[in-house]
């Protein structure tokens, strides 16, 4: 593959300053009785959000009892359907990803990638419903390179970068079922009720949820203190933009390379990247790199960019062999 087109050189790594979580107030009667601007704000939600949050229940709901076969095969047409019609702005961006990201692809195959990258955008989102009948039927997931995988985990600090690849739920699901205890970290959805929806299945499946943002970082350290296990999914998009993997733009202080690298230097952790891919319908394939840890440093600190670049250059490749199946594939690719 063709290096990525450079989209800006030599400016200063800046360190991201630190995010608080907040969530947004519940809607309650008391704002409605309050009158004024209080009572906007609730008339507002109630016309705007009451009847998404409405129908995203309801479909959760009614897909939890259908065959999980059957939700994925509705999410998947419903993405090829409806994406390249109601969000053509999306398929565009995708496409002029694609050329930057793989730029020796031909348009023929750049078509072919827009539309499994449609498949795949309706099927993850529907497969919420069903994540847990979805990670047991074992028969569908096939584990390539992931024999040794817990006994490499026992007895010291691991953590494991996932990718926002195919459903990446099944590559922490795949690890819970395997016996280990697994603590996560995540960006939370914008809409308050998909919020609910995603932590209640991931919960309710195993995994241990830390709060988004700076209140991650005590109890995440705390884990890997305890030799415990936290996955990071280090690919991110933020606002609308791709934040990694970088794709030949400098390496920077921003995203969660640069939180798994001082995580990892503070407690010895060996990284373990894991991550699926989509075969068909719902049959996947889990996969492991080679797990490894950062190279000593002469000073505390004085590696930080080198460790970030090291992590994207185990991130990065992966990405762009399965980039169809990315979810941030739609994102912007700009100086950040």
């Amino acid at each position: 593959m063709e290096e990525s087109r450079p989209l800006e050189h030599h400016h200063k790594a800046t360190k991201r300053k630190a995010w608080i979580f907040e969530e947004g107030a519940p809607l309650r009667l008391s704002d409605f009785l309050a009158g004024g601007e209080a009572r906007r704000r609730f008339l507002k939600h109630l016309r705007r959000e009451t009847p998404r949050d409405i129908r995203d229940l309801l479909m959760v709901f009614t897909f939890k009892m259908l065959p999980a076969s059957a939700v994925s095969n509705i999410g998947g047409f419903l993405g090829r359907h409806v994406i390249p019609r109601r969000y053509k702005a999306m398929s565009a961006r995708a496409r002029e990803n694609f050329r930057i990201i793989r730029p020796e692809a031909s348009e023929a195959q750049i078509e072919a990638w827009l539309g499994e990258f449609a498949d795949s955008q309706g099927r993850q989102r529907a497969e919420y419903a069903v994540m847990r009948r979805l990670a047991a039927n074992t028969g569908n997931i096939r584990f390539v390179s992931a024999e040794n995988l817990v006994q490499q985990c026992a007895g010291q600090p691991v953590i494991f970068i996932g990718l926002h690849i195919a459903n990446w739920e099944v590559a922490w699901q795949s690890l819970v079922a395997m016996g280990l205890d697994l603590t996560g970290s995540y960006d939370p959805p914008k809409r308050r009720m998909h919020h609910w929806l995603v932590n209640r299945e991931r919960r309710r499946d195993g995994l241990t949820v830390l709060k988004p943002g700076k209140d991650a970082v005590r109890p995440a350290l705390q884990t890997l203190k305890d030799n415990g296990n936290l996955i990071v999914f280090c690919d991110e998009g933020f606002e609308g933009k791709v934040r990694a993997p970088l794709f030949g733009r400098p390496a920077h202080l921003q995203g969660n390379y640069a939180f798994v690298a001082r995580l990892a230097r503070k407690t010895d952790a060996l990284l373990y990247p894991v991550y699926v891919t989509r075969d068909r319908g719902t049959h996947f394939t889990f996969r492991t790199i080679e797990p490894f840890r950062l190279p000593p440093e002469e000073t505390p600190g004085s590696r930080l960019i080198d460790d970030v670049k090291l992590i994207n250059s185990v991130v990065e490749p992966v990405v762009a062999e399965h980039l169809a199946q990315w979810f941030f594939v739609a994102h912007r690719i700009v100086p950040l």
